[in-house]
């Protein structure tokens, strides 16, 4: 439901992780919201189609973000083809699940690649149009990213923090523009991600979560991550930090501005 109120009607907005799971139920949400939407992923022609299906005003685009040139390449399609650009939703990720012991160089390479470098390459070619526009860059960072560690997915809460702290420098240095984390918690169902690599060796940590008390096997839905990401770009006010977990979940983290479940 939208009404002319509504800040996002009319807002230009690229996603990018958007052909499959959050980021692609992120686009929907807010297409059905009045927003001007670019889906961007590696698979460019699931993007397409994920456009097509989305109604209102959506462009489909190919992005590695492991390539600095495709980084650039997106931002400038998509500002070409929804007339500029008011925000941007990085919501590419891998996710890791592996033993330190077993994490060699190309499980750190991948993941840091796509959860750290691509972020940082997308932000600085975005960064002119987010000027002009006093836009919002959000980005998806982890639950599991702060607080208590959480054996098993190291290599993955490592680049989340990583990325936490980045996001942090980004505000640092460019205040007239928006950085907004939103710190998501373990999803649900199979419009959750495609982006997960497993090792069995992260089996005998992760059956310690229960006893540690960093996860209690709750889940939120796809549609919980989209409805934070509609808030954001809904309030001029600056939102800094969401976290998105069910009331039943226990939060490992102390601080934000909102919590969404």
């Amino acid at each position: 439901m939208t009404s002319e109120t509504d800040r996002i009607v009319g807002r230009r907005v690229l996603i990018v992780g958007a052909s499959t799971g959050i980021g692609r139920v992120i686009g929907e949400t807010l297409c059905a919201g009045g927003a001007h939407v670019a889906f961007a992923a590696r698979r460019g022609e699931v993007c397409e189609e994920a456009a097509k299906g989305a109604g209102g005003t959506a462009i489909g685009l190919a992005c590695d973000v492991r390539d600095e040139a495709q980084c650039q390449r997106v931002v400038d399609e998509a500002v070409e083809g929804l007339g500029g650009l008011d925000d941007v939703v990085y919501s590419a990720g891998a996710i890791s699940l592996v033993a330190l012991a077993q994490a060699d160089a190309e499980w750190w390479r991948r993941t840091f690649e796509i959860n750290v470098m691509g972020a940082a390459l997308v932000t600085r070619a975005a960064l002119p149009h987010l000027q002009q526009s006093t836009g919002t860059m959000v980005y998806l960072s982890s639950v599991s990213s702060t607080g208590a560690p959480w054996p098993g997915v190291g290599v993955y809460t490592s680049t989340k923090a990583a990325l936490n702290r980045m996001i942090e420098s980004w505000r640092s240095e460019h205040p007239e523009v928006g950085f907004t984390r939103i710190l998501v918690g373990p999803t649900v169902g199979s419009g959750a991600g495609s982006g997960t690599q497993f090792d069995m060796s992260a089996m005998e940590h992760m059956s310690r979560w229960g006893g540690l008390g960093v996860q209690s096997g709750a889940l939120c839905s796809p549609e919980s991550v989209a409805a934070a990401v509609r808030l954001v770009l809904n309030d001029e006010a600056r939102i800094s930090d969401i976290a998105v977990q069910p009331k039943d979940g226990p939060l490992p983290w102390g601080g934000g501005d909102a919590a969404v479940s």
